[in-house]
């Protein structure tokens, strides 16, 4: 992968700093240049030595370099390089000045301490660590070479001492800086699609979402509006924007309360896994949890939704199942994703719900997932159908999650629930007359109506002997 977004924005910072220390270093010898000037003319009188024609000739090369990497910065014409050429230049330039300039003092270590320091600041608005530690490098040999041309080396020893304590002072700010970017633009893209609570969790664990991928095992949910093109399309489009924004918000919400990782938004569709980046033992429970979080908060969505024709509805596929997991994409832009067939079943298993006419549908593979004792205090499982989907060629169980609000509902739900697997066990069996008889016991129950149909369609053309229960979809 190329640089990422940090060392981008580290690059056109470098540039933006390198242009503010040009024009501050331009300003300053401006200035320096100026005054040296009138003072060597004897108009005015600002230093107890006067400026000598080497101080001339120091303050117009150091301009003339000043002004020489101004214009380079202004056409943008940056390299890395240049900022280290710049740096020993600028270093060169005052070891000269404390040399040959005899405007400037020269009485003991204090005025290479003094530029060496100085040198050292103006660096750190470059924010590169490694510019940082060659202006220390630098700043040691100035000071060093302008103790020992003096001949004051005996006091050189604590004051590099002193120098070593503030280099390293600033080198740490500057990787302190750069580290706290980096962190900032990484919270700032996983809270995208993570609820903040597990981005927290992710920095205890000192765990990143680096580029590339894993094998994982995580349940995914898909979720989708039915019918929402042709809703969309009896609403100017301002409203729908706001109507599904607003949706969009409140599910979002649910999602983060239990922990799960937003995929993606595909148009009125959401996405979500659970055990990605983190996993844990109960990311099944906690999708079905959602699921049954979403379609509760749907009623009270729709209440507030007073411009609908008619209320809406969503369907839920969850499926448990391993998946590639990692920042997938190009070099200008990744996102935190799952791939793998068994995201594609995922998908799958929420369109049959339209099909089943079934709010929530979950696969055998997260239906075995469930490990908590006291789940039908919370909700119910009931068998659907040993389904063949689309595009597929091996079988899965699907379950209906029946999930109720109060102990009559429970108890109708339990009672439902019970009665159906009686006509499906004797659907399995073949016994399609007893079968249809048992599914007539439930006339408000649309499943049954649709095991009503295929019964008597497999009563005028029964299945083949191999035939074990297994129904075969043709569309998706």
């Amino acid at each position: 992968m190329k640089g990422s977004v940090v060392d981008k924005i580290l690059r056109e910072r470098e540039l933006k700093n390198e242009k503010n220390i040009a024009i501050a270093r331009l300003i300053f010898i401006t200035v320096v240049v100026i005054l040296d000037y009138l003072s060597f003319l004897r108009v005015i009188s600002y230093t107890k030595i006067t400026p000598t024609l080497t101080t001339l000739i120091l303050d117009t090369s150091f301009f003339v370099f000043s002004a020489i990497v101004m214009v380079i910065l202004l056409r943008k014409f940056y390299y890395n390089s240049l900022k280290y050429f710049v740096i020993t230049l600028d270093y060169l330039i005052i070891a000269m000045m404390l040399i040959f300039d005899p405007t400037v003092p020269k009485e003991g270590n204090w005025p290479g301490m003094v530029a060496s320091i100085f040198l050292f600041l103006l660096n750190l608005i470059r924010y590169s660590k490694s510019g940082t530690i060659y202006s220390g490098i630098l700043s040691i040999v100035l000071l060093t070479a302008s103790s020992l041309n003096q001949g004051n080396a005996s006091d050189l020893f604590p004051m590099i001492v002193s120098l070593l304590m503030m280099l390293f002072i600033g080198y740490s700010i500057t990787a302190s800086n750069k580290k706290m970017m980096v962190e900032a633009n990484t919270k700032k893209m996983m809270e995208r699609y993570l609820p903040p609570q597990l981005v927290g969790e992710l920095y205890r664990q000192n765990a990143s979402l680096e580029p590339g991928g894993k094998n994982q095992e995580v349940t995914i949910l898909f979720s989708d509006i039915r019918s929402f093109t042709s809703i969309s399309e009896s609403m100017p489009a301002e409203d729908v924007v706001a109507l599904l924004n607003s949706y969009l918000s409140v599910m979002t919400d649910i999602i983060f309360a239990n922990n799960g990782t937003i995929d993606k938004f595909i148009g009125d569709a959401i996405m979500t896994t659970f055990g990605a980046p983190i996993k844990n033992d109960d990311d099944a429970f906690r999708a079905i949890k959602t699921a049954i979080s979403m379609t509760q908060a749907l009623k009270e969505f729709n209440r507030n939704q007073t411009q609908l024709k008619s209320p809406l509805k969503i369907g839920i596929g969850i499926h448990t199942g391993d998946v590639i997991v990692g920042n997938i994409g190009s070099d200008r832009r990744l996102d935190y994703t799952v791939i793998g067939d068994n995201v594609n079943l995922s998908s799958r298993i929420e369109g049959l719900t339209k099909y089943y006419k079934c709010p929530i549908l979950i696969s055998e593979s997260t239906y075995y997932q469930l490990h908590a004792e006291n789940l039908n205090d919370v909700f119910f499982l009931r068998e659907v159908d040993h389904v063949v989907v689309k595009g597929k060629t091996t079988s899965i169980r699907i379950f209906e999650v029946m999930c109720f609000d109060n102990d009559d509902e429970k108890q109708a739900k339990k009672s439902l629930k019970e009665e159906f697997e009686k006509g499906l066990k004797l659907y399995q069996e073949r016994k399609f007359q007893e079968a249809i008889d048992q599914f007539n016991n439930l006339p408000d129950d649309e499943l049954s109506e649709l095991y009503i149909k295929r019964c008597e369609q497999y009563s005028t053309h029964p299945p083949d002997a191999s035939w074990n229960g297994t129904y075969i979809l043709e569309t998706k």
